[in-house]
């Protein structure tokens, strides 16, 4: 049973779907628990646990309570704040000292503007300066403000005022406007809105027309509110949505106590008490108690005997929130559901934290490769992982409280988000269990790596050092020889003179071979490649500086080559570009030809002729490029064989009969045998000849002679070297200014004006071909001959 037991836990299948459904568990757990909040707030119900499990009933929750305490706010707000159209339209709620007014100055005196929504009101600034006057036999300190001076009121604090000088006075004033002057000083402000009357006065009325906007905004609140009752007066204006009769003075009576006591909900303030059903104070939540008091004192603390106010919330308005208010059933059901998937992710997890990083065969903790993450970064993921759950949680309820609605799909993407994060997060923490049941949780971080590395370092250079001591160089031998001689000998009375003698005599000779090599170690490094060490001996220093100057050589030797190679990348580049462009500049020329007059012109057949042949000539171009591209990188698949040379010689020549007829060549060929046998590839081969007869076809002087010699080369003895030659040889029709080597270029042409149908990749194609078929390839030019030479391994019939 264990051993069956240990298997299911050890089974890869059964441990991945255990994190499979651990993650899915939670997930649903989260998305349950969103969804619940977000049936909680649509049902109007407090996030209580009294309040969701206990209370029933509408009247007696928490909720009504907060009504209460929110619709007498604005009662209280539209009687005794706003009071009328008339009183706001009035001014009569701007206050200069504080307040909209107060702030809207201070901004326009600090910024020096003002904007009422796009428009903007700019400030008159007001001149402000500095002087002392003589007043009563000593100096007072004033600012003066648009030429008007004030005393700077705050100069009695000074205790040494009465002994002032002028220039103290002065200072002191100075001192206050530069530092300590602001819009709260009265002649400041005083001055200010003098000189900006038209500014102030626009702001006025732009505050004004917000209040009033407000105004009418928390009527309207109150007026489209369903089953909400209210009569609320301060003696001189009324606010209802009842239907009341009119004294004799034309105002609205108030209405009778026992009109508002027959609805269910009501609450009724006056003479300085307040009458309320239901009570607070009964609430089962302990913050709610207060409530009742608190409405009270705020009506109290306007101290105003004709305040009246009367709120009541009607049988309608009670049964709608009593049927919304009862509606958390669907809720309730949900809540076992998720106490469930928790408590199943709690079980999975716990099995998964005790399976993994379980002992293998050999009695060692098995780890992952994503073990290895630093300790620290598998913690920090696990905080993010669970910060980042709850961003988006936060994140979306705060969506749902905008909108009030959320979709399938982002119901969707919102389960798949938690799935990720529960996976990275789960999978960390199982890794910091595996890490800590294999005692590698400390090893793992990164600190005690570095720590440990360093360490290892000094004592890996130490021991470094004792074994190259033993295992050393010569050189490094004769040193600690040499050093551990001078001092024993020096120790003594006798032999120290003869030390110093010694040391005086060689040391300066060495110092001057050192510093030679340094200089020529900064010359070198500055690029100085020609530059050369003396080298006057074969001591250890002489035969380092010999080195330094063949490496400087070879250095040099690579810069050259490397230059070479980048004026060859771009030859090639701008040789591509142009054997690319000429055809396809005359396909476009002629297109536009055939666009401009039809096919049924009557030089359409030249043009399609002339098409026909650039666009051969570009397949052909293009062919050629990737073919020497595959036989330059050796990509080419090569089957070595017995081919005879001469055949495949005569072959090319018979298949070129038409065109070596219309140049007018006499093509020669001289062998000493009727067949040449060579270990080849017969394709390569014969892409190499028809390539050579192909460049003499397009380049060599017209009506002249073409020579081919095909021999077998001997060595000095007159023996066999086992390798065949092939020379064929032609008078080029244009110059050859232009080495051997660059010929053989890719793109390179003898004929630099590139007027001619060849690619320049012929001779290319041919070298990397010979070459896979372990030969060797060369051309030679004299004066106008040109000369190419294969030469191929003969094929060994044993």
């Amino acid at each position: 049973m264990d051993t069956k037991l240990k298997n299911i836990n050890d089974n890869v299948a059964v441990r991945t779907l255990a994190f499979i459904m651990c993650i899915t568990l939670f997930a649903a757990v989260i998305i349950g628990s969103t969804a619940a909040i977000i049936g909680i707030e649509k049902a109007g119900r407090s996030f209580t646990l009294d309040e969701i499990f206990g209370t029933k009933n509408y009247l007696e929750s928490s909720d009504l309570q907060e009504e209460f305490r929110r619709q007498s706010s604005n009662l209280l707000s539209l009687v005794a704040e706003y009071k009328s159209e008339d009183n706001i339209k009035a001014g009569k709620l701007l206050d200069e000292d504080e307040g909209d007014l107060y702030n809207a100055v201070g901004q326009l005196y600090y910024d020096g503007v003002y904007y009422c929504g796009e428009k903007r009101i700019t400030a008159n600034k007001v001149q402000v300066s500095y002087d002392a006057i003589q007043e009563s036999g000593s100096f007072r300190p004033v600012m003066i403000l648009n030429g008007v001076e004030y005393p700077i009121q705050n100069y009695n604090y000074n205790e040494n005022y009465i002994d002032m000088d002028y220039e103290e006075a002065k200072n002191f004033a100075y001192e206050y406007v530069t530092y300590d002057l602001d819009i709260a000083n009265s002649d400041l402000r005083k001055a200010f809105s003098e000189a900006n009357k038209e500014q102030i006065a626009e702001i006025k009325n732009t505050i004004i027309k917000n209040q009033l906007r407000d105004f009418n905004a928390l009527k309207d609140e109150l007026s489209s509110q369903k089953g909400l009752v209210y009569f609320a007066t301060d003696g001189a204006n009324v606010h209802t949505n009842m239907k009341l009769a009119a004294s004799e003075e034309d105002k609205l009576s108030a209405p009778e106590l026992k009109e508002f006591e027959t609805y269910p909900a009501y609450m009724v303030y006056k003479a300085g008490k307040l009458i309320k059903v239901p009570q607070s104070v009964n609430n089962t939540t302990s913050w709610i108690r207060d409530i009742d008091q608190t409405i009270e004192d705020s009506f109290f603390k306007q101290y105003n005997d004709s305040l009246t106010i009367y709120l009541a919330f009607n049988d309608d308005y009670i049964k709608a929130k009593q049927e919304v208010y009862q509606n958390t059933s669907d809720i309730i059901q949900l809540l076992p559901l998720i106490i469930g998937c928790a408590a199943g992710c709690l079980i999975i997890f716990l099995y998964l934290a005790v399976t993994t990083g379980r002992k293998d065969e050999k009695g060692e903790r098995r780890l992952y490769t994503l073990d290895r993450i630093w300790t620290e970064l598998q913690v920090a993921g696990i905080f993010a992982a669970a910060a980042t759950g709850v961003w988006i949680a936060v994140a979306s309820l705060q969506n749902w409280g905008y909108s009030k609605n959320m979709s399938s799909m982002e119901i969707s993407v919102l389960v798949l988000m938690y799935a990720a994060i529960a996976a990275v997060g789960l999978w960390f923490i199982l890794s910091c269990i595996r890490l800590l049941k294999a005692r590698h949780f400390i090893k793992n971080t990164l600190i005690y790596k570095l720590w440990h590395l360093v360490i290892y370092r000094w004592l890996g250079k130490i021991w470094s050092a004792i074994k190259e001591i033993y295992k050393g160089s010569s050189l490094m031998k004769k040193i600690i020889i040499i050093t551990l001689g001078v001092c024993l000998l020096s120790a003594t009375v006798f032999l120290a003179p003869l030390i110093f003698l010694v040391i005086v005599v060689f040391a300066p000779k060495w110092v001057t071979k050192f510093e030679g090599i340094k200089e020529g170690l900064e010359e070198v490094k500055n690029g100085n490649l020609t530059y050369k060490i003396p080298v006057e001996g074969d001591g250890e220093l002489d035969r380092l500086a010999k080195s330094i100057n063949e490496i400087s050589e070879a250095s040099s030797i690579a810069v050259q080559n490397e230059l070479k190679n980048q004026r060859m990348k771009t030859d090639l580049i701008s040789n591509v570009s142009h054997d690319l462009k000429t055809p396809l500049t005359s396909m476009v020329t002629y297109i536009d030809l055939l666009k401009k007059e039809g096919l049924d012109s009557e030089n359409a057949p030249e043009y399609l002729r002339i098409l026909d042949e650039k666009t051969e000539r570009l397949r052909h171009l293009t062919e050629d490029l990737f073919e020497a591209a595959k036989a330059s990188s050796g990509a080419m698949p090569v089957h070595l064989e017995k081919v005879e040379l001469l055949s495949l010689i005569n072959q090319g020549l018979g298949e070129m009969d038409n065109r070596i007829q219309a140049s007018g060549l006499d093509f020669i060929i001289n062998a000493e045998r009727d067949k040449y046998y060579v270990l080849a590839d017969g394709q390569l081969l014969w892409r190499v000849v028809e390539n050579l007869l192909g460049n003499v076809l397009k380049y060599a002087l017209e009506n002249s002679r073409v020579y081919i010699d095909v021999k077998e080369i001997l060595t000095r003895n007159g023996e066999t070297a086992n390798m065949v030659t092939l020379e064929m040889k032609n008078i080029s029709k244009n110059p050859l200014n232009i080495r051997a080597d660059e010929l053989m270029e890719r793109f390179k042409r003898g004929d630099e004006s590139r007027t001619t149908e060849g690619s320049g990749l012929g001779l290319a194609i041919a070298k990397d071909l010979v070459k896979l078929q372990r030969g060797w390839f060369e051309v030679f030019i004299d004066g106008d001959l040109f000369k190419a030479q294969v030469m191929l391994n003969t094929y060994d019939e044993v």
